[in-house]
């Protein structure tokens, strides 16, 4: 049924990875589906993908591209090099495993060209360091989702500032990342954002109101939604949040209708809890 249409196609998805032979064999033949404007790959194997890939670029249409490769990835940096290739690209959502065994390595995006993608998610391990030049390759980004952020290797790292005025909503879960360094990320990529989204885990430097009021006024004047989670499994990380917790009720949250709570397992044995923002209207 695919192979006689393939000219009329709008949107593909294939999540069995034994079809993969069957519809794309030789891989060229992708370039056939001139009128294919999204397309959505589960569970396809990496060999597969990166043949299909370079040839993507001949799809005059493709707007929409969701990638979740079924095996390990060992270098996602080839999976960004044809990404970032697709001229017509407003949408990409790309999901990928490492071995747990291996260490998570900066992605190299140094000769990358400038896309057009405007919402990028990556359900995916990133780092930290790789930021400043994944920015750079994305000039009219929008919308921009890491669920998976590792800190770095290097105790200090220089950032270089980027204007990105149409860039609104950032949402991370943060991995041995502490407030100062996030701090960085804010102050030199994100000062036009409206809304933020944030997850962290056993890490109190994130629990001060005093520190989020100064970086919020000065730096990101026009956010509208700041949605905050840290999940605890430390004695000290409870105690610092019942001392803090009223920090975060005074008239600088008040006004601007955020509001958060502070939860902690009370069985005896267990020091886990959550802080976490919460919406007044539901």
């Amino acid at each position: 049924m695919i192979k006689p249409n393939k000219h009329r196609i709008n949107i593909l998805r294939l999540s069995n990875p034994f079809t993969i032979d069957l519809i794309f064999s030789p891989p060229n033949i992708i370039c056939d589906f001139i009128q294919l404007e999204k397309l959505i790959f589960d569970n396809i194997h990496s060999k597969y993908l990166n043949n299909i890939l370079k040839h993507l670029i001949h799809l005059p249409k493709l707007h929409s591209l969701i990638l979740s490769p079924v095996n390990y990835i060992q270098n996602p940096s080839i999976l960004f090099v044809h990404i970032f290739r697709l001229t017509k690209l407003k949408f990409c959502q790309i999901t990928y495993r490492i071995k747990d065994d291996e260490e998570v390595l900066p992605i190299d995006f140094d000769e990358y060209e400038q896309s057009s993608i405007e919402y990028l998610r990556i359900n995916s391990c990133f780092r930290y360091e790789s930021f400043n030049k994944l920015l750079i390759c994305l000039p009219k980004l929008r919308h921009l989702s890491i669920n998976y952020l590792i800190g770095s290797n290097y105790s200090d790292i220089d950032f270089y500032p980027i204007v990105l005025k149409d860039l609104k909503y950032v949402s991370f879960e943060l991995h041995s990342i502490n407030f100062y360094q996030f701090e960085k990320l804010i102050k030199n990529f994100f000062n036009h954002i409206e809304v933020l989204r944030i997850s962290t885990y056993n890490n109190s430097t994130y629990s001060h109101a005093k520190s989020w009021e100064e970086l919020i006024s000065s730096f990101m004047p026009n956010l509208r939604i700041f949605d905050i989670k840290d999940i605890y499994s430390e004695a000290m990380q409870q105690f610092l949040y019942v001392c803090l917790n009223g920090q975060f009720k005074s008239k600088f949250w008040t006004e601007k209708q955020w509001f958060f709570e502070h939860q902690y397992d009370c069985h005896e044995s267990s020091n886990d809890g959550i802080f976490f923002s919460t919406n007044p209207y539901r």
